[in-house]
């Protein structure tokens, strides 16, 4: 199925969870943020929330810097 994230359109597998998604990314930083069809997901549920056909994902990091 395709869903696109942070703009660019991704193939995944049919049936696969938020979390099963977040563990296969290269690279993600320690502490960021997901928001799926532009609601933000709460940590505890990215294992039940499970991702569907032309979903949208943003995932979000935050940088400090001056």
């Amino acid at each position: 199925m395709q869903i696109k994230v942070n703009g660019e359109i991704k193939i995944i597998n049919d049936n696969i969870t938020l979390k099963e998604f977040l563990e296969g990314l290269e690279n993600l930083p320690r502490v960021f943020v997901v928001e799926l069809n532009r609601k933000i997901i709460n940590k505890n549920d990215y294992q039940t929330t499970k991702l569907k056909e032309n979903d949208s994902l943003e995932i979000v990091h935050f940088c400090a810097g001056g």
